[in-house]
């Protein structure tokens, strides 16, 4: 963790700084997802209070509203994505967090309080894409610890609004949250645009000089845009048909499965119950601790495994995180389960919830969604981050939907066992089936999910027979989104696409 710790301070003290903080600009949107997230806890107990005749199924309605709008997020996020560009899309999410807090805050009736939450959800959905940028604005060594970011920044945001409701009316609360949500698309104004999504589009020389304000170099902006535009020369002899055929690949399928039970057991294992019913979950299980006050405890923790997490995550195995986690957070709600069956001490009960919050962060909540963006061949990752999010957002709409119920039927300590049992299954799922992918590049965890060699590019879905023939020698590295690619060794590899066709055209003249 230490080397870790020294890792990303060298990041910040040697020629990076600039990658760190576009990074840390387009992850600040998931301050507000952690706002979304994290509101319902409060606003609950509040509401309910001052409204008693609340039924608990118009309650579940008010938490679970946050969620059911999350897929169709996703997937506009996913189709916007590659059309309007990163940039713009993160700085256009501020349309609907702000007019569901607005509604929010000065609602006076429950339909419009449910509209409200209803709108809000759209930004979780939407903020999917801000692990899209940071992974191609990124080089490979980086992308892991940047891209960690994202979950401890949504802790942040849970910390503080759980924080707020402890004190400020829910109402005030919706409003500081309203404001805080300009401050993504005021950030995104002075970061350049995706390098590689403006040269896919053409934009060379917007794309050179977005390149060139994140690495600070000229040979490096030069030599990794020079790689990337070799790839997409090959990119564009692709036929529809070659496309379609990208959907029906095994590295595609197998990828979407495996996340897919992955986000299964994540939810089943209780980590979202606990983050949305946080207050009321805790005065289920019986604690000494005032329930507000445990509520901000497990925000706070939160925050700081989630800095932990981001360090571990470049230090360990994928695979040796998510199962070591979901195994420990496992034991730690089944330890919660038995002392409330023998009726325990509440602090050992509280206890084992905060273990399990801990060790959720640092591998089986954040994973899944990084690994969204890592498995994913590049031609569609947008397309397929976004249908994946959109799936693991209906698992969690159903799971918070139905958690009021499950718990009138099983009881709080019923539904204590299911979540250590099913957080042993995953762990166990996860140390067999999750692919590796700690280090490699993208053309190296497709290969994971190929039944055997073919002549087909992973990367173009397309024969090598149609590929440009490179009769030079060639050497293999790897650009910002982590694929590798071909490159000739010759005088002009730093000479940048753009300015070769305008000295051809000199030459043409002459």
């Amino acid at each position: 963790m230490l080397a870790s710790i020294k890792g990303f301070w060298k990041v910040c003290r040697y020629g990076d700084l600039y990658m760190v903080l576009a990074a840390l600009a387009a992850q600040s949107i998931n301050i507000s997802v952690g706002f979304c997230q994290g509101f319902s806890a409060v606003l609950l107990p509040q509401y309910t209070h001052e409204h008693p005749n609340i039924t608990y199924e118009q309650s579940s309605w008010i938490a679970s509203l946050g969620v059911i709008s999350n897929p169709v997020g996703a997937l506009l996020g996913g189709m916007m994505v590659d059309a309007v560009g990163r940039r713009l899309l993160l700085q256009s999410i501020v349309l609907p967090n702000l007019i569901g807090w607005l509604v929010i805050a000065f609602s006076e009736t429950y339909v419009f309080l449910c509209v409200g939450r209803f709108i809000t959800g759209f930004t979780i959905g939407m903020s999917t894409v801000s692990y899209i940028y940071v992974a191609e604005i990124t080089t490979p060594e980086k992308r892991g610890v940047l891209s960690a970011l994202g979950p401890g920044l949504v802790s942040t945001g849970i910390f503080v609004v759980y924080s707020l409701g402890a004190f400020v009316h829910w109402r005030k609360v919706a409003a500081i949250c309203a404001g805080v949500s300009l401050l993504t698309p005021f950030l995104m104004y002075f970061v350049p645009e995706s390098p590689l999504w403006l040269a896919s589009k053409g934009h060379m020389k917007e794309a050179y000089n977005s390149m060139f304000w994140l690495r600070q170099n000229n040979s490096a902006a030069q030599q990794e845009l020079m790689e990337f535009t070799k790839d997409r020369k090959s990119g564009e002899t692709m036929s529809f048909k070659d496309k379609l055929c990208l959907f029906k690949r095994r590295s595609v399928l197998k990828p979407f499965i495996l996340l897919i039970v992955f986000f299964i057991f994540q939810e089943m294992s209780g980590i979202y119950v606990i983050l949305y019913y946080a207050v009321d979950f805790f005065k289920s299980v019986g604690t000494s601790v005032n329930e507000f006050t445990a509520s901000i405890i497990v925000g706070g923790v939160r925050v700081f495994m989630g800095a932990v997490g981001a360090c571990l995550i470049n230090s360990f195995r994928r695979k040796t995180l998510a199962a070591t986690s979901g195994l420990l957070l496992g034991m730690a709600m089944l330890g919660a389960a038995v002392c409330d069956t023998l009726n325990g001490p509440p602090l050992v009960k509280l206890a084992c919830v905060l273990l399990h919050v801990s060790f959720s962060m640092v591998g089986f909540l954040q994973l899944p969604w990084i690994m969204s963006g890592e498995l994913y061949p590049q031609d569609i990752r947008g397309v397929m981050s976004g249908a994946t999010s959109c799936c693991a957002y209906v698992l969690i709409f159903f799971n918070i939907k139905t958690y009021p119920q499950l718990e009138n039927l099983l009881t709080s300590n019923g539904t204590l066992y299911i979540f250590g049992i099913c957080a042993l299954m995953g762990a166990a799922y996860c140390l067999w089936f999750l692919p590796e992918t700690k280090g490699k590049s993208l053309t190296e965890i497709m290969k994971q999910f190929d039944e055997e060699r073919t002549d087909v590019d992973p990367e173009a879905c397309f024969s090598k027979e149609k590929q440009y023939s490179i009769e030079e020698r060639q050497v293999q590295r790897r650009h910002s989104a982590g694929a590798a690619v071909s490159l000739e060794k010759n005088k002009d590899i730093f000479t940048p696409y753009w300015i070769q066709e305008t000295d051809e055209k000199i030459k043409h003249k002459q």
